[in-house]
């Protein structure tokens, strides 16, 4: 008899405004803090301090990280951790922070580690237990802090390099929402599409275990409910902060759900962002529609859909939703195509074959629902440069 499982995997949660100074009850002996010093200003570096002494431990930040990480950034900071010796790593920042905290920690407890091995998917040896990582994401949208994933560039040869292991899901993920409340509206629209983002796709993609399905949909619609209050204009302080926290918490769902599953097209297909140096969120919001309808009709979506109020057949159920999606991405102040993005028209198109190329290669693509044809990716391309709305979903 066949038998097919399935492990959630995912960090513990510490959760609530405040919750940060859960670190003092981890009592470590020695905690390193890798940290963005752009962000993390002194007021919180002496809350960090605060709690870590509470517990009688010694803290000392290490690594400031203001920057996509690079092999030389971990080369230079493990070196201070060995000599550190810490027992507790903590990484607070965005997504660059928690992905140079994640290698840090391996390359810490693996001295014999080489970037070479730490790159083979799924390749990585158990953690040691020499120290635990924390990780609390001053953003909400990478899902970072729960997430099996880190990207780092060679900075000799400018390529991108993935890792990839369960092994790197951090030990606790502390969401503070406190932490987000000076988030810029753009920003926090920025990532919370590329939260929605994940969420929609780990809604649908190949394969999801149906309780990662729920919380994924889960996650989707907190976040198309409350990201207009997280980052609008017009909004009270008390709306607002209670929209950042719930945005937070989904965001870290929506991170989640693709540690579990993976992620989707518009991830395949977000070649423009690093070509175009667009933020990554905003080129999600430019594919998400497309993307969505290309994969139309799906059971996810048809549920969300009806969720949001919709009625109708599947078909019209989804259009209703690739519909939503284009006037929310709107309504937050972006724009719905690369053109009005300011991308030069010449520059995209004659990088098309490229972006195509690369999408097909993608296990973010190869996992989706339905993998585009050559023909079928150049449409997409092509519709989102110029922002012809998707008002008839793709054929099956």
């Amino acid at each position: 008899m066949n038998q097919s499982f399935s492990l959630l995997q995912n960090s513990q949660f510490v959760m609530g405004r405040g919750s940060i100074a859960f670190l003092g009850q981890l009592k470590p002996k020695r905690a390193a803090v890798v940290y963005d010093g752009g962000v993390i200003g002194e007021q919180w570096q002496q809350k960090i301090t605060a709690s870590i002494a509470r517990g009688g431990g010694e803290c000392r930040f290490v690594a400031d990280i203001r920057r996509e990480p690079t092999f030389d950034d971990i080369e230079k900071a493990v070196e201070t951790l060995r000599i550190f010796e810490p027992d507790l790593i903590i990484a607070i920042g965005g997504g660059s922070v928690m992905d140079t905290a994640k290698a840090l920690w391996l390359f810490y407890e693996h001295s014999e580690m080489t970037f070479e091995k730490a790159f083979i998917p799924y390749g990585l040896p158990p953690t040691t237990g020499l120290a635990q990582l924390v990780a609390i994401p001053t953003t909400s949208g990478t899902g970072s802090e729960t997430t099996s994933a880190a990207v780092f560039t060679n900075e000799k040869t400018n390529m991108k390099h993935l890792m990839l292991d369960n092994r790197l899901i951090p030990t606790y993920a502390i969401l503070d929402a406190d932490l987000t409340d000076t988030l810029p509206d753009h920003i926090a629209a920025f990532t919370g599409l590329d939260a929605l983002t994940h969420a929609l796709e780990a809604a649908v993609c190949k394969v999801t275990p149906p309780m990662v399905v729920s919380l994924a949909m889960s996650s989707a619609l907190d976040l198309l409910e409350n990201l207009p209050l997280s980052a609008g204009k017009e909004v009270s302080v008390s709306k607002k902060s209670a929209a950042r926290e719930i945005c937070h918490n989904a965001a870290s769902l929506a991170g989640l759900a693709i540690t579990n599953s993976c992620a989707g097209l518009a991830h395949g297909l977000d070649q423009p962002g690093p070509y175009f140096n667009l933020p990554h969120g905003l080129v999600c919001g430019v594919l998400l529609p497309f993307t969505t309808a290309f994969h139309s009709p799906h059971p996810a979506y048809v549920n969300i859909s009806k969720r949001l109020g919709y009625s109708g057949d599947d078909q019209a159920l989804c259009q209703q939703l690739v519909d939503h999606l284009w006037q929310f991405i709107s309504d937050l102040g972006m724009k719905n195509s690369f053109k009005d993005l300011g991308v030069d028209e010449k520059a995209y198109f004659n990088k098309l074959p490229k972006f195509i190329e690369s999408s097909e290669r993608a296990v973010a693509t190869k996992l989706s629902p339905k993998i585009p044809s050559y023909q079928e990716a150049e449409k997409i391309f092509s519709d989102s440069y110029y922002g012809y709305k998707p008002n008839k979903l793709f054929a099956d």
